[in-house]
């Protein structure tokens, strides 16, 4: 079992809306950030990031052999504000 590759593997991207996915590809090297946003243009809302991973390629040399990650968009102190609020709302 590989958790990085199943790593939100059946999230949808209507879920992740201010997040941007990154693709290094392992070839080349080439590495966009891509805001969720446009794929949700390009594929819907109800796409998987899994779907988005499989059709991609990179658009510099073409291969399919890539680092992939979902990146949280915002400063660490929304983060930490996110985080706190939680904790005083009773959640963990």
């Amino acid at each position: 079992f590989d958790a990085q590759q199943s790593y939100g593997s059946m999230t949808q991207l209507k879920h992740i809306t201010m997040n941007d996915l990154s693709f290094e590809c392992q070839s080349c090297g080439h590495s966009p950030l891509i805001p969720v946003q446009d794929m949700i243009r390009l594929y819907g809302a109800e796409t998987t990031v899994d779907h988005v991973r499989a059709k991609a390629r990179c658009s510099s040399c073409g291969q399919k052999t890539f680092e992939f990650r979902i990146v949280y968009r915002g400063g660490s102190y929304d983060a930490l504000i996110g985080a706190a609020n939680t904790k005083m709302n009773g959640e963990v």
